[in-house]
């Protein structure tokens, strides 16, 4: 069923207005403002530490379950090069996940649950700060106003998939997305005139030997890893090129960043662990002072299968297809926090089969999931509601 003009239209709104994680003080607004004519008997903003979550609240008459639904408000730190006429007006940031999408997705059942309200329980829709750094979902879990909410007894969340046809579900028990962390190394020797260089510590070649072993982690640490791993480098500088080549000048710093992702907590904190001993030897083997910090840490997302069982349950009776994962995404969710918290499940939507890549400077949310969106949240929503507990459980 195609999205009404009033909600595309705010999805529309929202994608113009981009901001950053962190920064969202005027998507939280639109998103209040959007609310208080949705019926909610409260909402809930400044949230979080960095103070632009926000949160509707949805009881029935009959006390029942509490179900959680949850997306994102950031952006990312892209050009958008599209030029149609919702395009991003904030130079450099853009809606490039997708998460303008969420956002009238959760808004549009909004407007269902506040015509059709659910006959018992609750139903908490968390429009959560942050998340592409990974510090939104820790931010909420923290606050004591949203503790104070009640604790739900399920939390689901999804997000569009390109590549995979149009509203088609996907689903995976266990690890649907995978746990990763992001690093920054600091090598520090010495300069030397280039014409003399063993007057000088020159960390060349601990940056170049931590870079290869970083990127052939998903194959030395495959005989211990209970699932597979991967180590990317992303960035790495040697010496100071600010000022032009230099080429008198042999170098006395290095950087490297990167990340490590694993499917399973205690491989990706065996990772941890393998980069930071392999750091200080290759620093002692080449007399170089040495920094190791951390950054943006994510936790697996694991769904639980009786809550995937619902989501299955749920697609059926909206009419949308479902197809299984093999295995998981390996990008990272800060959702997983949630799912270490109480029972639920992260899902995909298909966006459309020949959708640009997530984080692609092209791409923009396709109008027609955010119906298909809201209407298998309900299904959710009702299943546990009409039932009081997971069926199955």
């Amino acid at each position: 069923m195609p999205a009404s003009d009033d909600i595309r239209a705010f999805r529309r709104l929202l994608h113009a207005h981009p901001e950053l994680s962190e920064q969202e003080a005027g998507t939280a607004r639109r998103i209040a403002e959007r609310l208080a004519g949705c019926g909610p008997d409260r909402v809930l903003t400044g949230l979080g530490s960095m103070g632009t979550g926000v949160c509707a609240v949805y009881a029935g008459a009959a006390a029942g379950p509490t179900v959680l639904l949850r997306c994102e408000l950031d952006a990312l730190p892209i050009q958008e090069t599209n030029g149609f006429a919702h395009r991003s007006t904030v130079p450099g940031v853009s809606h490039k996940c997708g998460h303008d999408g969420h956002m009238a997705t959760l808004a549009e059942l909004a407007g269902d649950l506040g015509r059709r309200r659910p006959g018992r329980g609750r139903v908490l829709l968390l429009f959560q700060p942050a998340e592409e750094t990974g510090t939104g979902a820790a931010a909420v879990l923290a606050d004591p106003r949203f503790r104070a909410v009640g604790t739900p007894d399920y939390a689901y969340a999804f997000h569009n998939v390109p590549r995979y046809p149009l509203g088609t579900v996907l689903l995976r028990e266990g690890t649907f997305a995978q746990g990763s962390v992001g690093f920054i190394v600091e090598f520090r020797g010495r300069t030397s005139h280039a014409s003399y260089p063993e007057h000088g510590i020159n960390p060349i070649a601990a940056a170049t030997d931590l870079a290869a072993a970083v990127n052939d982690f998903s194959n030395s640490a495959a005989a211990w890893a209970a699932a597979p791993v991967l180590g990317t480098v992303t960035w790495l500088r040697v010496g100071d090129a600010a000022t032009g080549s230099n080429f008198g000048i042999a170098p006395g710093e290095a950087s490297i960043a990167g990340v490590l992702r694993a499917q399973r907590t205690s491989d990706l904190e065996r990772l941890r662990a393998e980069l930071d001993g392999l750091t200080a030897q290759l620093a002692a083997r080449w007399r170089l002072a040495h920094a190791l910090s951390w950054h943006e840490a994510f936790a697996a997302t694991e769904s639980d299968p009786q809550c995937v069982a619902v989501v299955r349950e749920a697609a059926a009776a909206v009419g949308l297809p479902v197809q299984d994962l093999p295995e998981p995404f390996r990008w990272s969710e800060d959702f997983g926090y949630f799912t270490q918290a109480w029972r639920g499940a992260f899902f995909g939507l298909g966006s459309g089969a020949e959708q640009p890549q997530l984080h692609d400077d092209g791409y923009d949310y396709p109008d027609d999931l955010i119906d298909t969106g809201a209407r298998l949240y309900r299904a959710i929503v009702d299943r546990h509601l009409e039932a009081g507990e997971v069926p199955g459980a």
